[in-house]
């Protein structure tokens, strides 16, 4: 069945947050320290209510909001505002960041949720393989920035936004606003993005304390591109350390350290009050779990503290550890000098049967023979999370000089899919999110604030440089799989790999268009 919301998406008579539209509204912009968890210490408003159409300047503790008659001179209006903004106590630098994911590695690991055989020992007669990674940290940058509209009357205070977790954002505008969760209502609106985003309360926080104080006048709170991308809640930096070896052709040791703050504990703390006692499962997801029969295998997880606001983001911990795990066995299958694919399936095949169909599809699909023309360049990536193992193969192209992501295939096995269409249009959202992720997506830090600001600082794949993509659907998965999100993780490492192919140059770091500037 087509889906009922096409037409309105097409025509754009769709009502997404920013859409709501009420008598009498008011229109209101934010803006917050630069510097991520720091505070304000005073301001003054004179210069945004010399503007025409600024209504007023609302203190919100640690930023302000100028309310307008429309949101452009709202948010011309709050940039002119002369604000103090007081220092923050997070790393001042990238570099200071890491350094205190790298430091974890020298604590007690959290978790060791894998520990087949004796990894500390090398196999006799095997070849030692070692290998250091490093992935950013990165935005959600969702097309319709964080907004809001709330209006408090004496009945009580109701809500109009995009969201992921109705629920909560009742709870926490109701502790904002001194009410009883009864007394607020949330009307959920289409979301133009979440990805993890959508599941925190902040941008309706931060509304319903303005409609706290101007009751009776429903207000907008919309964030600038620049608010939203500079204090989004981050997937975190994360810095891994793998060893493995290799024997007559397979692997025979995967022993696997990851260091990277905890978005479990953090969102707990902050979503629901309380951290998640015991080890971080979803710390390690995506590398203690995938189906490989490798006799000495070990995964252990090791949490960095720090207060950087990290959050969920789309596959969440196997985000990181897809690109992780799956770089680590293609380097594996290059020092045993075997084929990158059959590598990966011959270890799979007893393990786990859906995995494993998931590998030949791709096989077949991209007619897979292992080698690539000059100027070509093919990599496998593989991943199982959330219930669903997904293989992708990518292409990479050179046209003299610049690199293009030309095609890509992914094979899913979900089990029963209830809606093919919409299962492959997550599949392939997944798949482009990931490549844009992996090719451009980097979060930095200077002087304590957030360096980028908008998506020429972000940017994304576009129509011109997004591959054409043929997905497959299997059905022999023994549960019901998710499909939102395990179209993401292998994307990244089959790019790399695709581009290790093309160049020989191996990237063990993310954004890929570090390495390969020419990744167009």
């Amino acid at each position: 069945m087509p889906r009922l919301d096409i037409p309105a998406k097409v025509t754009g008579t769709a009502t997404f947050g920013i859409d709501v539209r009420l008598e009498g509204m008011r229109f209101a912009a934010l803006r917050r320290n630069p510097a991520l968890g720091a505070g304000m210490r005073g301001f003054d408003p004179a210069p945004a209510l010399a503007m025409a159409g600024v209504e007023r300047v609302v203190d919100l503790g640690d930023g302000i909001a100028v309310v307008a008659n429309n949101t452009w001179i709202a948010m011309q209006a709050a940039e002119a505002v002369e604000v103090d903004w007081a220092p923050s106590s997070n790393p001042a630098t990238t570099e200071d960041a890491f350094a205190v994911i790298a430091a974890a590695f020298d604590g007690r690991a959290n978790s060791t949720m894998r520990d087949d055989g004796n990894p500390e020992e090398l196999p006799q007669g095997a070849t030692e393989v070692t290998a250091e990674y490093r992935l950013p940290y990165l935005a959600h940058a969702t097309m319709e920035p964080m907004n809001a509209t709330a209006h408090m009357t004496g009945d009580g205070l109701t809500i109009w936004c995009g969201n992921q977790a109705p629920v909560i954002i009742q709870g926490k505008c109701a502790d904002a606003t001194g009410l009883n969760p009864e007394q607020v209502t949330i009307h959920t609106t289409l979301m133009g993005g979440g990805f993890g985003r959508r599941g925190e309360s902040d941008y309706a926080v931060y509304a319903a304390r303005l409609a706290a104080a101007m009751p009776g006048t429903p207000v907008q709170l919309t964030w600038s591109r620049e608010e939203d991308m500079r204090h989004d809640f981050y997937r975190p930096g994360a810095i891994a350390r793998f060893r493995g070896a290799v024997k007559d052709g397979r692997a025979v040791l995967l022993d696997g350290q990851i260091a990277a703050q905890s978005t479990t504990r953090q969102a707990g703390q902050r979503l629901a009050g309380m951290s998640p006692p015991g080890p971080d499962k979803g710390h390690v997801e995506g590398a203690f779990d995938q189906p490989y029969s490798i006799p000495n295998y070990r995964i252990r997880g090791y949490l960095a503290e720090m207060d950087i606001p990290v959050g969920f983001w789309r596959a969440v911990g196997n985000s990181f550890n897809g690109f992780f795990h799956d770089t680590f066995i293609d380097e594996l299958a290059h020092a045993a000098g075997a084929d990158p694919l059959e590598f990966r399936l011959s270890m799979m095949q007893g393990e786990h049967a859906p995995s494993a169909g998931t590998l030949a599809a791709v096989r077949e699909m991209s007619g897979w023979t292992g080698e690539t023309p000059d100027g070509v360049g093919r990599g496998v990536g593989f991943t199982y999370s959330f219930g669903c193992p997904v293989a992708q193969v990518v292409e990479v192209i050179d046209e003299g000089g610049t690199i293009r992501i030309n095609r890509a295939w992914i094979a899913a096995d979900v089990g029963l899919a209830l809606d093919p269409g919409n299962i492959r249009a997550r599949l392939e959202g997944g798949m482009i999110f990931g490549l844009s992720a992996a090719a451009f997506g980097q979060i930095t830090f200077a002087e304590g604030a957030v360096e980028q600001g908008n998506f020429p600082d972000y940017d994304g794949l576009r129509l011109h440089n997004t591959p054409l993509i043929e997905t497959r659907i299997l059905e022999t998965n023994r549960h019901m799989s998710g499909v939102g999100e395990p179209g993401t993780p292998p994307a990244m490492p089959a790019l790399a790999n695709a581009l290790f192919d093309l160049t020989g140059t191996r990237a063990r770091s993310l954004p890929l268009q570090d390495v390969f500037p020419l990744l167009g």
